[in-house]
C-alpha cells in the first residue's frame, strides 16, 4: 500500500532541536562555514498543515552581545546588531514533499518554500530542496537533513542533525 503524502507530512510534524551541522566542500569538512560557530542553537518546526520554520543562531558570547535587547534602542551599536544578524538565520513558509522523488515516513525529499519570511532577504521566494532521513534510537527520534549542490564550482554538502523535542 502506497503511503499518502498527508501521512508522511503528519509523521514529520513536530519541533526539532539542532544537534549538529557538518558542512563539506569537495569532500573536506569545513569548520563553521555557516557562520554559526561552535554549538549553535536552533529549532526546526514542521506542521501538519504544511508550514515550516527554521531558526539557527550562534551561542558564542563574542557573537551574542548581552547589552542589546528587543526592541532595539537608539543607543544600541550597529556593530552589535551586525554580529547578531551575521551569526543567525531564520526562515519560514510552506513545505511539501517533492513528488518527483520517492518518499516514505523515514526518507525522501522536502521542498521548503516558496519561502515567505527570511532573515536573509534574497531567500524570500526561494524553494529549497532538503533530502531527509528519520531514525529512532533508544526512543529518541532524529531527523537528518541533507543539503547538496554546487556553489562557485565547488561541491558542497551540509548534513544537519535534529532531535525531535515535540511531536506535532
Amino acid at each position: 500500500m502506497k503511503v499518502q503524502h498527508k501521512d508522511i507530512i503528519a509523521a514529520l510534524a513536530g519541533t526539532y532541536s539542532l544537534i549538529n551541522n557538518t558542512v563539506t566542500r569537495n569532500g573536506t569538512i569545513q569548520p563553521d562555514s555557516a557562520g554559526w560557530g561552535r554549538n549553535p542553537s536552533g529549532l526546526l518546526t514542521y506542521t501538519r498543515w504544511g508550514y515550516m520554520s527554521a531558526n539557527i543562531a550562534a551561542t558564542q558570547k563574542d557573537w551574542r552581545p548581552d547589552n542589546i535587547e528587543w526592541p532595539p534602542k537608539a543607543t544600541d551599536s550597529d556593530a552589535d546588531w551586525l554580529l547578531v544578524g551575521k551569526h543567525a538565520m531564520a526562515y519560514a513558509g510552506p513545505f511539501s514533499l517533492n513528488a518527483s522523488v520517492p518518499a516514505t515516513e523515514t526518507e525522501g525529499q522536502l521542498l521548503h518554500g516558496p519561502i515567505q519570511v527570511a532573515s536573509v532577504p534574497s531567500m524570500v521566494g526561494d524553494i529549497q530542496k532538503r533530502d531527509y532521513f528519520v531514525t529512532e534510537q533508544d526512543g529518541v527520534t532524529y531527523l537528518f537533513v541533507f543539503v547538496t549542490g554546487v556553489s562557485n564550482g565547488v561541491d558542497f554538502r551540509s548534513e544537519i542533525v535534529w532531535q525531535r523535542v515535540a511531536k506535532g
